[in-house]
């Protein structure tokens, strides 16, 4: 991100972390926090069932990525499962769009979290 590069104190480490940083910036934020951007950031989940989460979730994931960071592509949003069958997680399988990097984001529903990590060529942790 610009601001980051330019006033925040170095390079950023690439198109790759910048991505990172600026998905991290703008998942992080609750939906509605900016009033002239309704649609940035991920709503809480309220009173909602699990099932209404994931849908909700899914759907906003989808439009916030489309919206507010273009160099990627959203290739797929999986449910992961533990070992009871409850739900706990989105998969969600991103491709930059300039040298096709490939990146994995997971979505935490029980504690809103996510953590970002950049794919190898093998499809592991690079």
């Amino acid at each position: 991100m610009f601001l980051h590069k330019h006033f925040g104190g170095g390079d950023g480490g690439g198109e790759l972390d910048d991505v990172a940083r600026n998905l991290a910036h703008v998942l992080g934020t609750r939906r509605g926090a900016g009033y002239f951007l309704k649609s940035f950031g991920l709503s809480d989940a309220g009173f909602r069932t699990p099932e209404e989460s994931v849908t909700a979730l899914t759907a906003e994931l989808r439009e916030t990525i489309r919206l507010y960071e273009p160099r990627v592509e959203l290739v797929d949003i999986d449910e992961d499962y533990d070992d009871d069958g409850a739900r706990a997680r989105l998969v969600v399988a991103l491709r930059l769009r300039s040298h096709g990097e490939r990146l994995r984001l997971v979505v935490d529903l029980s504690s809103r979290s996510f953590d970002i990590v950049a794919l190898a060529a093998d499809g592991g942790p690079g």
